[in-house]
């Protein structure tokens, strides 16, 4: 009750004061003890990981201008998403108008970008010089959520997005976009009115079966969702919510990693519209 009448207070707040900070930075660290928490057995096969992603996906500048628990994350999702597209069998077009929905703060922006631009099947056709045209959303309900160093999320989202060609981050609630995309991602969508609150969002705004329907009919044909959930209960009731709505995931697994480590284990499924 007491988060419900909060949210209910503190939501239409930040939407109506919009605090916005300039002056935030991501400022470069070390990165020579990425790894150094693995066992003896396990930190080559991490190190040789995270330089092919590197390598593959261009991610050199990123390397050298991030923090380094920062840039260990990227490369997780990134590894995560590109094992989505090849265990789906997808093929992604030249030109690529892509959504994000609910992204916080931003912070695995660079390897998602990353894997659009330059994610390539084995055996499929070589890529432009520059890579494939990006258009990249990342749609934020609660954009001004203010954090302990008084920077918000929209601040430190436009951080993380830096240099980012085509990628713009829209402090709004996502809404049906009819056959817009050709790639939709929705990271930790809330699927238990708990996390919702706990998270500051107001109850009236939880309704995560119709946000799967609009962010599936925002695909064009041929387009492709990706769900990531946190635990094994919030991973079957999202494909719970998945069979409701008619949706059959080509790829349904759970990511393992040794590029970073988290408390619950991380689920993925993907669709093609």
């Amino acid at each position: 009750m007491f988060s419900t009448l909060r949210n209910a207070l503190d939501f239409p707040l930040r939407q109506l004061f919009r605090w916005r900070r300039r002056g935030l930075e991501i400022r470069n660290e070390p990165k020579d003890r990425l790894f150094a928490d693995l066992p003896d057995e396990a930190r080559p096969l991490a190190k040789a990981t995270a330089n092919r992603l590197v390598n593959d996906y261009h991610l050199q500048r990123f390397y050298a201008h991030s923090r380094a628990d920062n840039y260990c994350e990227n490369l997780y999702y990134l590894e995560l998403l590109e094992s989505a597209l090849q265990r789906s069998r997808a093929v992604l077009p030249d030109v690529v108008h892509a959504a994000d929905i609910g992204p916080s703060r931003w912070f695995y922006v660079q390897g998602l970008h990353a894997l659009l631009t330059w994610y390539c099947p084995v055996g499929g056709s070589p890529l432009p010089e520059g890579g494939r045209a990006v258009a990249l959303s990342g749609w934020e309900a609660d954009a001004y959520r203010v954090y302990l160093d008084f920077y918000s999320r929209h601040d430190h989202a436009l951080a993380h997005i830096r240099d980012l060609k085509d990628v713009e981050f829209v402090p709004l609630n996502f809404e049906q976009q009819p056959q817009a995309y050709q790639f939709i991602t929705m990271l930790f969508p809330f699927v238990f009115l708990k996390d919702h609150l706990h998270w500051g969002l107001p109850q009236p705004m939880f309704a995560p079966a119709d946000l799967l329907a609009d962010a599936w009919a925002s695909l064009a044909p041929g387009g492709w969702l990706i769900i990531v959930n946190q635990g094994e209960a919030e991973h079957q009731t999202q494909r719970e919510l998945l069979s409701a709505t008619g949706i059959t995931p080509a790829a349904d697994f759970r990511h393992e990693s040794l590029l970073y480590r988290y408390e619950l284990a991380r689920y993925v499924m993907a669709a093609r519209r």
